[in-house]
Parts: C-alpha cells; sequence; structure tokens
C-alpha cells in the first residue's frame, strides 16, 4: 500500500524525523480551514494523491496571501480532474540551506536494503548513489554529512519494524544550523504485514485507494513517475478478463488484443511496454500485473523489434513471476535483438523451475500464439 504524503510524515514523525507542521484539510474544507493559517509567512498547498511529480504537475503550490488561496485551491481541483485526491496539506515555507533526496529499498540480488542519496534532492535530481548495507562497516560507503546519516539509520531500521517497501524523503531539507526536516515523503509498506498493523485501516491512504483506479493502476502510475525515460511503459490498464498481457505497443497491441478474444479469451489487464524499457523498472511492473487475483496465463507479445533487447525484456518479467512465485503458463512472442538467447534462457528458466512455456518468434503470427494460450488454460 502506498501512502499519501500526509500519511507518511505522521510515520517520519513517530520515528523521530523532523517534518513540517502542516495542517491537512479535506478540498471541501481547505478553504475554510486554511483562511485561519498565520499568514504572516508563505505556504504550499499539496494535493495529497497516490502520485509522483506533483510539482511539474501543478498539484503543488505555494500561496503567499491569503487572498490568493481561494483562486489556488479552484485551480488545483481543476488540475485534479477525476484524479482521486484525499485532501489537501499546508505546509508552511521553511528556509533552508540544502535539499538532498535519501530512500530506502531492498537490492534483490544482495538479497539486502538498499540506501540511495544525491546532495542534490527536489524536482530535479540528476544522479544519485547507492549502497548495499549488509553490515555495520557498509555505513562508511555513505558520504552525506552526520545529521543525515543518522537520519538514514532511523530509515534503514523502519524498513523491518514498519513493514515498509520503500521509504523516499526528497526533498530532505538542511536548515543553516545543519538540522534536517522532511519536505516530502513517499512510503510504501507491505499489504501481506496488515495482521501487525491493524493501525493501518485508519489511514487516509486506505481510505482513498478503494477510490477511482485500481490499487494496480494507481501503483503502475508511481512506478511510471519514478521510472526515468529510458523505454516507454506507455500504460497499464485493468479489465475483466483472466488473461495477463504484456504487450510491446503499437499497432500489434491492437491485433494481439483482437487475436486473444478472437480464440475466446479475455485480457485481464494489459501492460504496454516498449522502447527498451529498464529491466529492473519493468520487472516491478510486470509484478503489478501478476499480482491481479485469478490469472490463468501470461501472454508476452509484440512486433519485430529494432532496438528491444529481447533477452532482457523477457527474463525481466520472468524475474518478476520468480518474485511474486506466481506459477502461471506463459506463451512469449517476441523476435528482435538478442531472442535467440532470451529463447534459450527463458526455455531453461521455465524448465528448472516446472512452469510451462511456449516461445514463438516472429515467424509465428500473433492469432497462432493466442491460440497457443487458449491451449494452455484448457
Amino acid at each position: 500500500m502506498f501512502l499519501i504524503e500526509h500519511d507518511g510524515k505522521q510515520l517520519l514523525n513517530t520515528l523521530g524525523v523532523t517534518v513540517p507542521k502542516g495542517v491537512f484539510a479535506s478540498l471541501e474544507e481547505a478553504q475554510t480551514i486554511f483562511a485561519d493559517l498565520d499568514w504572516s509567512h508563505p505556504w504550499y498547498l499539496k494535493a495529497q494523491v497516490l502520485q509522483g511529480r506533483r510539482g511539474k504537475s501543478g498539484l503543488v503550490r505555494r500561496v503567499d496571501r491569503v487572498d490568493q488561496l481561494e483562486e489556488t485551491i479552484a485551480s488545483m481541483q481543476q488540475t485534479l480532474g477525476t484524479t482521486p485526491c484525499a485532501g489537501l496539506l499546508a505546509d508552511p515555507a521553511v528556509l533552508h540551506d540544502a535539499e538532498w533526496l535519501v530512500s530506502i529499498d531492498l537490492d534483490r540480488e544482495a538479497g539486502a536494503l538498499r540506501v540511495n542519496y544525491s546532495p542534490e534532492g527536489g524536482m530535479g535530481v540528476s544522479k544519485a548513489f547507492s549502497a548495499t548495507i549488509e553490515g555495520e562497516s557498509d555505513w562508511a560507503k555513505l558520504e552525506v554529512p552526520a545529521p543525515i546519516l543518522t537520519i538514514v539509520k532511523t530509515l534503514h531500521a523502519a524498513m523491518a519494524t514498519q513493514d515498509a517497501l520503500s521509504i523516499e524523503i526528497n526533498p530532505l531539507a538542511v536548515l543553516s544550523d545543519g538540522s534536517c526536516i522532511a519536505l516530502d515523503a513517499k512510503v510504501e509498506v507491505d499489504d501481506a504485514a496488515w495482521s501487525r498493523h491493524l493501525e493501518w485501516a485508519d489511514l487516509i491512504s486506505h481510505k482513498l485507494r478503494g477510490t477511482g483506479k485500481t490499487e494496480r493502476e494507481q501503483a503502475f502510475n508511481i512506478l511510471l513517475d519514478s521510472a526515468g525515460h529510458r523505454g516507454t511503459m506507455g500504460r497499464y490498464i485493468e479489465l475483466d478478463g483472466d488473461i495477463a498481457v504484456i504487450l510491446s505497443g503499437g499497432g500489434a497491441s491492437l491485433v494481439a488484443m483482437d487475436a486473444l478474444m478472437h480464440v475466446g479469451l479475455k485480457p485481464g489487464n494489459y501492460l504496454e511496454a516498449s522502447g527498451n524499457p529498464d529491466p529492473e523498472s519493468l520487472r516491478k511492473a510486470a509484478a503489478i500485473v501478476l499480482s491481479k487475483p485469478g490469472l490463468k496465463a501470461l501472454w508476452i507479445a509484440g512486433s519485430f523489434a529494432n532496438f528491444t533487447d529481447i533477452q532482457a525484456t523477457v527474463m525481466a518479467v520472468l524475474g518478476a513471476m520468480q518474485d511474486m512465485q506466481v506459477r502461471l503458463p506463459i506463451v512469449v512472442r517476441r523476435d528482435g535483438p538478442n531472442a535467440d538467447a532470451a529463447q534459450s534462457e527463458a526455455v531453461a528458466w521455465a524448465k528448472q523451475q516446472g512452469i510451462p512455456l511456449t516461445f514463438h518468434r516472429g515467424d509465428t503470427d500473433l492469432e497462432t500464439s493466442a491460440r497457443a494460450v487458449a491451449e494452455a488454460v484448457k
């Protein structure tokens, strides 16, 4: 479950990380509640939505005077459109000397937690550094000021105590006296840990997740925001069938969906991944695809690729299946760079896993490949 900023900051506060003394209000009450704020200094209004890059989307606004409040809120509501929004968070403007990014997530290959950090935090992070923490001596790898290291260690410990999958502060503001304050928070907690955290039911984030898009669609939008610009994972759509579909996009995707329905099958969801997507981002996106309950098969298909590394792409998806411990019959119809290696490695992987896998190349048309999916689910 992804947490809105307000809930994420509440969590940070319980951990002893300093956060601004913000005020939360529903969209309906924001005008009245925020009018009573101390307007001797500016405030930032932030839409509480389950997506990133709010600043670039116009969902974070600076308001200098109370007479700007009504117009700003109206403009933000117009920008939101139908996007599910829990309300607005008003944070006081904080004077600071520097902005850092710090985050903790899981390094799958190392089987350990990874620290990511950058002294260029905020909206335009151009370069970040990473270090896997497997023992006490690994903390020496981090080139960060002592106050930031203290916060990073706090977040690292919280990954276990809070059953978190990732925690990010960006920006972490450094004040003139060297102290730090978290100006934003992005937190994802593990749904599998609900039995240990009954308090999650009271979170605003939990109430928001049931509105509008499914949680998987919301999760994909958040991933898309953070995935960068390599490749194009154009969209993830939830449908009412039971076949997981990952396609390369373009006209072939329309043909593929028609072919699937022509053989009597219905897609349960659809992920568009083209343009040689980053394998790690694709792996995360595929995990979202495979997390939908009730799926009966996985179909990975597309036209002949010119630039996409077929081996990296296919194995990223199969890696997600292994991560999720999902066992579904698989049909692949891909061709292009490294397709021979992709076919060899995928077939060997499936044999080792005991999972049925059929690998078609470009000389097999999409309808024939779709029929193989139909055969696999009989």
